[in-house]
């Protein structure tokens, strides 16, 4: 097998993955707090990941230096708690499939990006693919109101919550760009998402100890019965747990070594790809499972999300001179 078709392979495994986990979160926060599936995701990832990164990159680990651990913790709360947090919330308003289409415009944002911030050359091609494309992105977070659907604001904000995941977890792309190329030395992507977990898992839990506080009816502050307090509910409905396990064991540990896989085998412009096929795996499994349906708005967005990112991607071949 070439290195090429194990890069494919590996990376339409993660486009699977993270296709399905789309719909396997908007149907387990049904039965749990966003946070609170959050902070057991990665508390568990944790106990999975760090005894593999002891025993297998121990010594890619202690080359790090103290800063370099810190500028990679800082990511990780970025790529982490800021961007998971967001879409977890965002998918508590939002359809799955809306969720996805609008996430998949990640890597037109971090081609946006690096033309701005780290002055990578974009053509003009590239500039009306990534314009096209971020248009298709708008059009798909307001498109709940386009229909005149019922709830339609509270469709749109999880769609816009959506987004400012998408964009934050650009921004974390960008910045672990910039890091690597000062550094000039790439360091190992398992010992970088083990460090992204526990940067998630130690930052998550303010969060979730708040949205796991319960203020009883006779709390003092609230005029009620003097010595009963705030109780932390640290409980979880079993309907939560196998949604919980497939984000810890296949989302987090299996597509996170499929993907760094897979962009270490080949160009990161070829494998980039791969992450605008997630929709494809959603779109039937949450009309199936979830009930949820397509509609002209959500195909006019993704027929414009598809078309930039074809002209974003699309590398004319040069003619020989004859």
């Amino acid at each position: 097998m070439t290195k090429r078709i194990r890069a494919y392979i590996y990376l339409l495994t993660t486009a699977v993955i993270w296709g399905i986990a789309s719909v396997v979160i908007k149907h387990t926060l049904s039965f749990i707090k966003p946070f609170s599936f959050l902070f057991w995701r990665f508390l568990l990832t944790c106990l999975i990941m760090i005894p593999l990164l002891y025993a297998f990159r121990k010594k890619q680990l202690f080359s790090l230096s103290p800063f370099k651990i810190f500028k990679l913790f800082i990511l990780g709360f970025i790529g982490t708690t800021l961007s998971l947090g967001l879409l977890f919330i965002g998918y508590q308003y939002t359809t799955a499939i809306d969720g996805v289409l609008i996430d998949s415009v990640a890597p037109i944002l971090v081609i946006i990006g690096g033309a701005i911030f780290l002055k990578e050359k974009v053509t003009k091609i590239e500039r009306l693919g990534a314009g096209l494309a971020f248009f298709g992105s708008i059009t798909t977070i307001i498109q709940p109101f386009l229909e005149g659907r019922t709830l339609a604001y509270k469709n749109i904000y999880g769609n816009f919550l959506v987004f400012l995941s998408t964009f934050t977890w650009a921004v974390y792309c960008l910045l672990v760009r910039k890091i690597e190329a000062k550094d000039k030395i790439k360091t190992d992507p398992f010992v970088v998402t083990t460090i992204t977990f526990i940067s998630g898992l130690i930052t998550i839990i303010p969060f979730f100890l708040w949205e796991s506080l319960s203020l009883p009816v006779g709390l003092p502050a609230l005029g009620g019965q003097a010595g009963i307090y705030p109780s932390i509910h640290l409980s979880i409905n079993p309907s939560a747990i196998p949604g919980i396990l497939f984000m810890v064991i296949f989302s987090s540990v299996i597509a996170y070594f499929t993907y760094n896989a897979g962009y270490a085998l080949i160009e990161a412009s070829e494998a980039t790809i791969f992450d605008y096929l997630r929709p494809i795996f959603t779109a039937p499994l949450a009309v199936w499972w979830l009930k949820e349906q397509i509609t002209i708005s959500f195909l006019t967005g993704a027929l414009l999300i598809a078309l930039g990112v074809f002209l974003t991607e699309y590398k004319p071949k040069k003619i020989p001179n004859s």
